[in-house]
């Protein structure tokens, strides 16, 4: 019962995407509200990394169920953008992109300073390194919840 839990909180960054995708559509967020929101999710998924640690044995479980979708999408997201060049006009395509946009606002701002000189930005970049972060959050959640358990005992 406790993986299927970890697995649904899994699912939930394509929920916030959407509620994301919707507040930037039609109530015309952009700039700080934005970036906010991306430091708001990043706390949130701190702690389900956190929650997890009660959810699961070990911690290549817990990851790799929490951050099960976060794996798809990224898959899919490169195929599409590397080898087919475009996005897929389906549910595919929209889903994929939904599940990184609550961190898009921070992972810009960290864009904006690494590639400051490129001359081009690849959207792809983008979508890797929000990958990286993902897990990263999530784990130092897992970390964080190990060492006061240790402490604790």
């Amino acid at each position: 019962m406790n993986k299927l839990k970890l697995f649904l909180f899994s699912i939930s960054p394509f929920v916030i995407g959407y509620l994301l995708n919707y507040l930037i559509t039609k109530l015309n967020w952009y700039g700080i509200r934005i970036f906010i929101f991306s430091i708001v999710f990043v706390l949130y998924w701190f702690f389900i990394g956190y929650k997890s640690y009660d959810y699961v044995e070990n911690m290549k479980q817990s990851i790799l169920i929490g951050n099960s979708f976060a794996i798809v999408s990224i898959i899919l997201v490169l195929i599409q953008e590397i080898i087919l060049k475009r996005y897929l006009i389906n549910i595919i395509g929209f889903l994929s992109q939904m599940y990184y946009l609550p961190i898009m606002g921070l992972i810009s701002v960290i864009l904006r300073k690494i590639l400051f000189f490129a001359s081009i930005q690849y959207m792809w970049y983008t979508y890797i390194l929000s990958f990286a972060l993902m897990i990263f959050i999530y784990y130092k959640g897992y970390i964080k919840k190990k060492l006061s358990k240790i402490e604790i005992e």
